[in-house]
């Protein structure tokens, strides 16, 4: 009787459990953003660096040089593209309020179209407010900033935040093996039977190879974006490029959020309506290849995620970590797709050899 007594008990409570949990866990993702974000964004680059360090290690580079030199040289490449681009982003910065006034000034007829719907529109308010007394016209509400404000927001702590991002890169790539070896001796000591190190080789060779093509597919979009907006005359080709290839890694909203702003620069750019669609238009087309054709033909179905999940995990962490939190919620996605599906893979195998 106590027995049925207690297992009631704990079937009672295991929702409420779960729940603390939860609330647990996102409070403590959200506080701790300056020290997870740096973590999660080195293992996710280290899955993707570690077949070139094993790469340098078959040329008899001893592992920890081969980490350094993967580091520098990768860093070397970001800071050279940021200068690179740096100067033509900071003169379109410069231009931008004679740009905004430009458009504004191109946008004249419908504003005016929109300012004449505002003014019917208050009108009527007036004459409804006549009618039932209501003073709190007068009033202003002041809404709290949005769930876009709060992805907008910068992370804490930049500069020690990088700092441990490289540190922990580099201890991943030089000694991550070695961590590996010493989990499945512990885990082979439990006695459990599943080759622990294999998983997480298998595991860490999948996500390399995902995020390994995902980033050459951005960058080979990001090259032939930049040509085609210079061949139709848009300013800094090179910039957009690297929009493109940047917020590719950002599925459906990205490319949007970036057609949205060359439709800008183009109104902005150009006079007749053929010259100001060209733009966007050939953008928007790049981007249904690659997202329709190019991907799918590489990625295969590794990335065979549904989209509303895809856009619910990347408001998700953008609402957990800002900016960087978007950037690394479809890693996050796939890396947790393809880890469940090597679990049930060993599951299935283990399952048939059972039966054999």
């Amino acid at each position: 009787m106590q027995t049925k007594d207690f297992k009631a008990l704990s079937e009672s409570i295991k929702i409420p459990l779960w729940g603390l949990f939860i609330i647990g866990v996102l409070f403590v993702l959200h506080v701790g953003q300056s020290l997870l974000i740096p973590v999660f964004l080195a293992i996710l680059i280290s899955f993707m660096l570690t077949p070139v360090v094993l790469f340098l290690m078959k040329l008899r580079i001893p592992r920890a040089m081969a980490s350094f030199l993967v580091l520098l040289i990768s860093s070397s490449l970001i800071v050279l593209s940021f200068n690179s681009l740096s100067t033509p982003a900071g003169e379109w910065l410069e231009k931008l309020p004679k740009e905004i006034r430009n458009i504004d000034r191109r946008l004249k007829v419908f504003k005016s179209s929109v300012d004449n719907v505002k003014e019917a529109t208050k009108k009527i308010d007036d004459l409804t407010e006549m009618a039932t007394g209501d003073s709190s016209s007068g009033q202003t509400v002041q809404t709290k900033p949005g769930i876009v404000a709060k992805m907008l927001d910068s992370t804490q702590s930049f500069i020690g935040g990088f700092l441990i991002f490289i540190v922990l890169l580099f201890f991943i790539l030089a000694f991550g093996h070695s961590l590996v070896r010493q989990l499945g001796r512990y885990w082979k000591r439990l006695e459990y039977e599943t080759n622990i190190i294999k998983a997480i080789s298998d595991t860490q060779q999948t996500i390399s190879r995902y995020l390994f093509l995902i980033t050459a597919i951005n960058i080979v979009l990001g090259l032939i974006v930049a040509a085609v907006m210079w061949w139709l005359g848009m300013p800094n080709p090179l910039v957009w490029g690297a929009s493109a290839a940047l917020l590719n890694y950002i599925p459906y909203v990205g490319p949007l959020i970036n057609i949205s702003i060359v439709a800008v620069v183009s109104l902005s750019t150009f006079n007749t309506p053929f010259n100001i669609l060209m733009p966007p238009l050939a953008l928007l087309g790049l981007n249904l290849l690659e997202g329709q054709f190019i991907q799918p033909f590489f990625v295969g179905k590794m990335l065979t995620v549904n989209p509303v999940i895809v856009f619910l995990f990347i408001l998700f962490w953008g609402w957990i970590w800002g900016v960087l939190g978007i950037f690394m919620a479809v890693p996050i996605l796939v890396s947790i797709k393809i880890i469940l599906d090597q679990k049930i893979e060993n599951q299935n195998a283990k399952a048939e050899s059972e039966e054999s």
